[in-house]
């Protein structure tokens, strides 16, 4: 076989070697792996390949390219000159392609970023935790910031766009903002199941202040938002203990029979399917027609990862309520 000197084999060779190359041409392959181990009976084993297919590989690429690749001797496969300079551009290539495929990989199973969510305490325990589960199967690396706030305060961060989105009530809801999912919330009073109500097939407005109250911050802002409908007897309402923490009161009302709770609802509550709480709906159409919605800024342009979130948001929401008819 005519030896061809360094620059004609670059020159002449240089199109179908990065044709081949890029294709993953087998000749290739085969070639590179038995440069790695200094043998064919070695690459044939790695490949799961035919010693002979192998041989027959490395010399038709050395047809093709007009040069010898190896020489053999008593230690096994030796690179000739052009051999080796095959092998440090296929090593090269090698490289470049797994990194490549490792950026692919992770460009498509990763996306960074950051979701903002204003929203009540009690949407956050019990809705947001499951929803995060999954969310997270799909997008691991994206970071979630929850943010527990009072209606007025929620409405105000996403004015602000200090907040992607927000779960609250959609009464008076500003012109800048709208309503992506809107569901209604029935709401109601929260009882031991030993309370004198939990019995009762209907429950008044009226059968509700007759007792000792328990009051989340948001349920402050709920009653402001309806005193005009309700009547001037909502001034009286004066809650006997205001706590943050719905967790609590929800300990609370389990331990204390007389206590009642209002602002909450049967699908925010998981203690009732365990029989140690009641939740019961007050006739009443401000109680009755609650709506409460995932809200977005006017302005505000979504990533597709929020929106996979909200999606989510959307299906528990419909599966709890669902639950409760």
């Amino acid at each position: 076989m005519p030896k061809v000197e360094y620059n004609q084999f670059c020159d002449d060779n240089f199109s179908t070697l990065i044709y081949n190359i890029h294709m993953l041409s087998i000749e290739y392959r085969y070639f590179y792996q038995s440069a790695l181990d200094s043998s064919i009976r070695k690459a044939s084993q790695n490949l799961n390949i035919n010693s002979s297919a192998i041989v027959r590989q490395i010399q038709k690429l050395e047809d093709r390219l007009q040069t010898k690749l190896f020489i053999r001797n008593a230690r096994g496969l030796e690179l000739t000159n052009e051999g080796k300079l095959l092998f440090d551009h296929l090593k090269v290539q090698n490289e470049t392609n797994h990194n490549f495929l490792s950026n692919l990989k992770q460009n498509k199973t990763s996306t960074s970023g950051e979701i903002n969510i204003s929203t009540g305490e009690t949407f956050a325990v019990q809705f947001l935790s499951p929803i995060i589960s999954k969310f997270r199967k799909e997008y691991p690396d994206i970071k979630i910031k929850i943010s527990s706030r009072q209606p007025d305060t929620i409405l105000d961060n996403l004015i602000t766009n200090k907040t992607d989105f927000g779960i609250t009530f959609t009464k008076d809801l500003p012109k800048t903002l709208k309503v992506l999912y809107l569901y209604n919330f029935p709401m109601g009073v929260l009882c031991s199941s030993k309370h004198i109500l939990s019995s009762k097939s209907e429950i008044l407005l009226e059968d509700c202040l007759k007792f000792p109250l328990i009051f989340h911050p948001g349920t402050a802002t709920f009653w402001n938002s309806i005193q005009r409908d309700v009547g001037e007897k909502l001034y009286s309402i004066n809650p006997n203990l205001i706590s943050n923490s719905f967790s609590f009161i929800k300990n609370y009302l389990i331990e204390d029979s007389n206590y009642l709770t209002f602002f909450t609802s049967a699908g925010s509550v998981k203690e009732i399917e365990s029989k140690k709480l009641v939740f019961k709906k007050v006739n009443h159409k401000i109680f009755l027609d609650n709506k409460v919605g995932i809200i977005v800024s006017k302005k505000q342009k979504l990533k597709k990862f929020t929106e996979d979130f909200i999606n989510l948001v959307k299906n528990e929401f419909d599966n709890s309520l669902d639950s409760t008819k």
